[in-house]
């Protein structure tokens, strides 16, 4: 009996040790936000000129949350899920059940990201693996005017030492047709980079170049005639006139190169800047679904006890007066947090932003900034006020009725002409209730003055914006 018990006690010593080898831990953190806000114009029509009633005030709300499975240092799974956007009373919207609306029984979860992260071993080389938040350099903004999304890729990094480090990724952001079944067989869109930041003793310098290789068939978006459908960053004038992708070029190749740039060595005094070209070519007999162009931002910032002045300022090459031989605007791929504004750029805490656009390609812009306004604990204030213009050739657009149908000023991408302007001002709060809640009040205002003589009509409204966010972090 004691030789029995000794073998058991065994056994079970051996059944914890295995069971404790593939234990992993598991951490968890996110952050829930509701929006109350108030927006008027924001396609910058009043409601007594399209035909509609003012339905002004909406309630929304939005969970994510990131879980980690650590297995190790060296070995650990992530996934990324998101519930909402949740607009209270909202039944449906493009046949999902938002669960907004009595009942509330909603079915908007998604999976944003899912990947894992390990190293080679008996190296320093780092890979992530999976569906995961890919974003090119950026110094001004907090991510990149190129690309900025989730997407499944492959990342590997290594840090050649303390000061330089190289990172090389592959995305493939559309397979349409996998296996190449059917008559779909330039349908995979591929995109290469290759990042090297430079750390030195109060610099940052980061250059990195890009690849894109996309088939006519690929589609972003479900549409027949596919495309490149990142917020029209990748579409000619031609192509955006006629609906999507020029299908008369099999294949699309599109390249950037880029670099940031980051200054604090002469503190209290800061300096960001971004400068990148781009461009996107196509077959001899697609001459005008090309497109190319650059874009420089820069941001200088002199910190102060209780605030922080900066001046904010950008120029992106415009379109010539002739769009049968391509564009002239830098192409992008998703740039979904250029968050130079907080209102016409994705630069909001919450939802309520890109009522401009998503990078400033075709416009150049000069604008004040105080950050960082501090005048009692736990409440801080931003001031921006900016003044855009477009690069564009207003003859681009001028008698030209199909353009103008294509580009006219609507929420979401602004097209101005070197006869065109706006002005957007941005006041925004934020007071932390508790160490992980914040209240954070965004009020925003954007002033189009467009040219009757190139758009037909200079009879657009302002927009303007309220908006209450509470943001609960884990």
């Amino acid at each position: 009996m004691k030789r029995f018990a000794t073998l058991m006690l065994a056994f079970a010593l051996v059944l914890g040790a295995f069971s404790a080898a593939q234990a992993a831990d598991i951490k968890a953190k996110g952050v829930w936000a509701f929006d109350f806000s108030w927006l008027d114009s924001g396609d910058y029509t009043s409601a007594d000129d399209d035909g509609n009633s003012d339905d002004d005030f909406t309630a929304s709300q939005r969970f994510r949350t990131q879980i980690d499975i650590i297995a190790s240092e060296s070995l650990k799974g992530v996934v990324f899920f998101e519930i909402g956007n949740t607009i209270w009373g909202r039944a449906a919207s493009s046949g999902t059940d938002q669960g907004g609306a009595l009942g509330a029984d909603g079915r908007t979860v998604e999976v944003r990201r899912s990947y894992i992260d390990w190293i080679v071993p008996n190296t320093d080389l780092k890979v992530r693996m999976g569906i995961q938040g890919l974003s090119l350099p950026g110094a001004v903004a907090p991510s990149s005017p190129v690309l900025d999304d989730d997407v499944a890729g492959l990342t590997l990094s290594y840090a050649i030492n303390d000061t330089v480090g190289v990172t090389a990724l592959w995305a493939r952001p559309a397979d349409t047709n996998s296996g190449n079944s059917g008559n779909s067989q330039q349908d995979e869109a591929d995109v290469f980079a290759l990042i090297v930041p430079v750390t030195l003793d109060g610099f940052k310098i980061t250059p990195y170049g890009v690849y894109a290789s996309v088939g006519k068939d690929a589609s972003f978006s479900g549409s027949t005639n596919g495309g490149w459908e990142f917020g029209q960053g990748m579409l000619s004038m031609a192509e955006t006139i006629g609906g999507g992708i020029d299908s008369s070029s099999d294949t699309y190749g599109a390249w950037w190169g880029g670099v940031a740039f980051e200054m604090s060595a002469f503190a209290p005094f800061s300096l960001k800047l971004d400068a990148i070209y781009g461009s996107k070519t196509a077959d001899d007999d697609a001459e005008s679904a090309e497109r190319a162009g650059w874009l420089v931002a820069a941001l200088a910032e002199y910190q102060l006890d209780m605030v922080k002045p900066g001046i904010l300022a950008w120029y992106g090459s415009g379109e010539d007066d002739d769009i049968t031989d391509g564009s002239e605007r830098m192409p992008s791929i998703s740039p979904t947090g250029w968050g130079v504004t907080s209102f016409g750029f994705p630069g909001s805490v919450y939802r309520q932003d890109t009522y401009f656009g998503l990078n400033g390609a075709g416009t150049w812009a000069v604008g004040l900034q105080l950050a960082d306004i501090t005048f009692m604990e736990n409440l801080s204030h931003v001031f921006r006020v900016v003044y855009m213009q477009g690069t564009n050739d207003a003859d681009s657009i001028k008698g030209n009725s199909a353009a103008i149908t294509a580009f006219a000023p609507a929420s979401g991408e602004v097209f101005l002409t070197d006869e065109d302007s706006a002005i957007e001002v941005n006041f925004d709060t934020t007071y932390k209730i508790y160490e992980n809640l914040s209240l954070v009040v965004e009020m925003g205002w954007i002033k189009l003055d467009m040219d009757e003589d190139t758009w037909g009509s200079d009879d657009y409204s302002d927009a303007k914006k309220l908006v209450f966010n509470f943001i609960y972090e884990f």
